[in-house]
């Protein structure tokens, strides 16, 4: 009976282990359900605070006259138009922007020239870009 015990407890540990760590070993992170809803306010705000309103708050000057302090702001856009088209990820500018080769001017966020020459810019990270090219295909509501 103890053999029983003791094997069923480290059967649960292997799997509670196997749940957290991948195949490689390496710790998870949580992913969100592909049908979850992603929320403006909580999801997708706290991404624009941290990685653009260094620039692109509407105190500040930017070439682009693109405001994102709030969602009025970042729906009404810039002088290059509005930064996303609601349900379309792929055509809208602010997807566009975060890759690797934007259809013009710099990558954003923007990193001084040298950090990207020396391979220590910071972009965003490919869950960030999920999450905003989620939130476009889900109709980029003010949510």
């Amino acid at each position: 009976m103890v053999k029983v015990i003791s094997l069923v407890l480290v059967v649960m540990t292997f799997l509670a282990a196997h749940a957290v760590l991948g195949e490689d070993g390496k710790k998870q992170k949580p992913s969100k359900k592909k049908d979850e809803a992603v929320s403006f306010k909580e999801d997708i705000f706290p991404i624009i605070q941290k990685q653009c309103l260094p620039c692109h708050a509407e105190d500040n000057f930017n070439p682009s006259e693109l405001s994102m302090d709030s969602y009025e702001l970042l729906e009404t856009g810039g002088k290059n138009g509005q930064p996303f088209v609601a349900g379309e990820s792929k055509e809208s500018l602010i997807i566009k922007k975060l890759g690797e080769e934007p259809p013009f001017g710099d990558r954003m966020p923007l990193n001084p020239k040298k950090k990207i020459k020396q391979g220590k810019a910071k972009w965003l990270s490919d869950e960030e870009v999920r999450s905003i090219t989620k939130w476009i295909d889900q109709g980029a509501k003010d949510n």
